[in-house]
């Protein structure tokens, strides 16, 4: 059944995919809490659309606990409740070989693309039983079921969110609660312009054309269509979609 309401916190909110998902949200008169590390960047990147829910800017680390215990106390205390969570603050990392890559970065990366989604599934959910049920999505990607090379650490995160919604799929399945994962490709956003120029530091419209070519359809995802395939999950998939993982690829996971 569609949900036209609710009260709904966003990480990651102003990266493409998070800033397009708060403006569907919003455009569906849900209450979003925008959640991502700098609020100059926030207030640029979120649009409250157009749908009459009310917005809140909210600077945090998703990755730290005390801040994610922090904001969801603040969203139940603002709205009474929470219909769900979108988990999409993620980073790429460096670029290096496994026997060459830092342990810093490795626990950097870890921390942002996993704890974070961790840490919200442990303080989400339980407001979420309170309620009633609810769902949460989380952000993983084409790599959840692959490898690449230099990006150990990345891959690393995406197996580490696919096992999470797994895991709390099955454990909340009786409590009203649906718990699922997108999974992009390379998204024409910030993050696959960076990648793009990893791949050809010399060219970068070249690495981009090296992700172009992975993709069946010929093209990167847009930021909308990553949002909407985790919005849909989030207020419209039916009751039995729980526990799975959503391609939003061009097809390259038919490959």
């Amino acid at each position: 059944m569609s949900q036209s309401a609710g009260s709904y916190i966003v990480t990651g909110a102003a990266g493409g995919v998070g800033a397009a998902a708060v403006r569907q949200i919003a455009d569906r008169g849900g209450n979003v809490m925008a959640v991502d590390l700098d609020h100059a960047t926030l207030a640029r990147a979120v649009d409250a659309g157009s749908g009459g829910g009310e917005l809140v800017l909210r600077p945090a680390d998703a990755s730290r606990e005390d801040d994610v215990r922090a904001y969801v106390a603040e969203a139940v205390d603002r709205w009474g409740g929470l219909a769900g969570v979108f988990n999409i603050a993620g980073i790429e990392g460096e670029f290096a070989m496994s026997g060459e890559a830092s342990t810093a970065n490795y626990d950097r990366v870890m921390s942002v693309n996993a704890r974070s989604v961790f840490l919200n599934l442990k303080y989400v959910i339980p407001v979420l039983v309170k309620g009633g049920g609810g769902a949460v999505v989380s952000t993983g990607s084409h790599l959840a079921w692959h490898g690449a090379a230099t990006l150990g650490a990345y891959c690393a995160s995406k197996h580490a969110v696919m096992g999470l919604t797994r895991a709390a799929a099955l454990e909340y399945a009786t409590s009203g609660i649906r718990v699922n994962c997108v999974c992009p490709s390379a998204v024409d956003t910030a993050m696959g312009a960076r990648v793009s120029a990893a791949i050809n530091p010399d060219d970068v419209s070249l690495g981009r054309q090296v992700l172009i070519d992975q993709a069946p359809n010929g093209r990167l995802a847009t930021p909308d269509e990553v949002a909407a395939a985790g919005v849909w999950l989030l207020l419209d998939a039916p009751s039995h979609i729980n526990g799975i993982l959503v391609p939003v690829d061009g097809g390259q996971a038919a490959a």
